[in-house]
């Protein structure tokens, strides 16, 4: 997966990408222009001296044909030389002035390079002869000039082209410094912000585009606040409705059981009141374990670092003969291999971890083993169960149920370490309560 890049470096190269093609733009625009240029001056200079030998041949003044370094004058077709013949044969009739050029490029270097331009003007004369007036130029003739003035003109444009691109990098960078001051800022005002300070004002961070995605955040985390706050508030208050009904049906259970015993009906008779009664305590006993839990996670934090001495060796026991109720009728064998301990631990959270471990151990094994040891802090419960067929692995709530969600915000809370596997069978589950805040 690649990493995102940062918007300093993405700038910075399309700065980079755009001054290139600027450069290479212009570099094109102007080679263009200067070899029409010289192109226009070398037509003005032949168009003169012909208008100047046409004005003098038509008024019968006495003209030589011009011959120089720079200028060769032809009076006829038959005069031209044969290279110039091949080369401009449809110049033989004109009937105004024409202006003809070719550039002649050399075939043995590896780029194609002019070695030979050749200017041509034929312009008709009074007596019906046509005028040609020719300029070749041999590159080879210039070629020590041409090579001394590039090297002049190198040495002048470089300097001009680095000096400008460093007068870029340095614009682009202030411009950086400038823009990605106010992003920071808002970075690090957004890792700042925590339900306890996001109704607070929004700072200024320069930039209109900014200021918006910072009230945007704030208003997201004050929707995400007024969740919690629901949450929280409903969790409250359904955990404190609960547990009047649960006290009722716990007392009224237990009346039950009395009236029960008063009839000579007692708790190892095979009666259906017996049973119904026993139901319903077990069912009483989950909602209390549920409503504590539910009611502890709805608690600030301050309340839930609060430790005490806790022999969890005796807490551990105490749950397991509380859950033993979910393994009747089952074949399941439980072994015990726990020390002796008492930890510093925060004994509410402590508890709710472990019954829910071991209920969900128990309620999730139809026939096989759960094993439970305690060992230097860390208690780890296994539970396989050997009897595929009579539990579907593949429910939404096998071994992802209410009780493991709970835990999971728990030992989150409490950050204590916790894992959860799944084995052949079943799960592997280590709570360290040593790791504790």
């Amino acid at each position: 997966m690649n990493r995102p890049q940062t918007l300093r470096r993405y700038i910075l190269k399309m700065q980079s990408l755009v001054a290139l093609t600027v450069v290479l733009s212009y570099t094109i625009v102007i080679s263009f222009y200067f070899i029409v240029g010289l192109n226009e001056a070398n037509f003005q200079d032949l168009h003169l001296e012909s208008n100047a030998f046409s004005h003098a041949y038509n008024n019968k003044e006495a003209v030589e044909l011009p011959d120089s370094i720079h200028f060769k004058g032809y009076l006829g077709w038959q005069e031209l030389p044969q290279r110039v013949k091949g080369i401009f044969p449809h110049l033989i009739n004109v009937s105004s002035l024409e202006m003809e050029k070719i550039r002649i490029f050399s075939q043995d270097t590896f780029v194609p390079w002019p070695e030979q331009a050749i200017f041509i003007i034929a312009q008709p004369l009074n007596d019906g002869q046509i005028f040609y007036l020719i300029r070749e130029i041999n590159i080879e003739q210039y070629d020590a000039l041409s090579q001394s003035g590039i090297i002049k003109m190198f040495s002048l444009t470089v300097p001009i082209a680095l000096l400008v691109l460093v007068m870029m990098h340095i614009v682009v960078h202030l411009l950086l410094k400038r823009t990605l001051k106010p992003v920071r800022q808002l970075g690090d005002w957004v890792d700042t912000l925590t339900i306890d300070n996001v109704t607070k004002a929004v700072p200024s961070f320069e930039f209109n585009e900014l200021n918006r995605i910072a009230n945007q955040q704030q208003a997201a985390l004050i929707r995400i606040s007024e969740m919690l706050d629901k949450e929280q508030d409903f969790l409250r208050h359904a955990s404190h409705e609960l547990r009047t009904p649960i006290a009722v049906v716990k007392s009224n259970s237990e009346l039950l059981a009395r009236i029960l015993e008063n009839a000579g009906i007692s708790e190892t008779c095979d009666h259906k009141g017996v049973a119904a009664i026993a139901r319903i305590k077990r069912a009483a006993l989950n909602m209390q374990h549920t409503t504590e839990t539910l009611l502890w996670l709805s608690r600030e934090q301050g309340d839930s670092l609060v430790t005490s001495e806790v022999n969890v060796t005796a807490m551990i026991n105490h749950l397991v003969d509380d859950n033993h109720y979910l393994l009747q009728g089952k074949k399941v064998s439980i072994s015990l291999n726990i020390d002796n301990e008492t930890l510093q631990l925060a004994e509410t959270p402590c508890r709710l971890v472990l019954n829910n471990l071991i209920r969900n151990a128990f309620q999730y094994t139809a026939e096989g083993e759960v094993v439970i040891s305690f060992h230097q802090a860390k208690v780890n419960i296994i539970n396989i169960n050997q009897s595929q067929e009579s539990l579907d692995h593949t429910a939404a709530d096998y071994g992802y149920g209410l009780g493991l969600r709970l835990v999971a915000r728990i030992v989150d809370k409490m950050s204590w370490q916790y894992q959860n596997n799944e084995i052949d069978g079943g799960r592997n589950v280590t709570v360290d309560f040593g790791t504790q805040l």
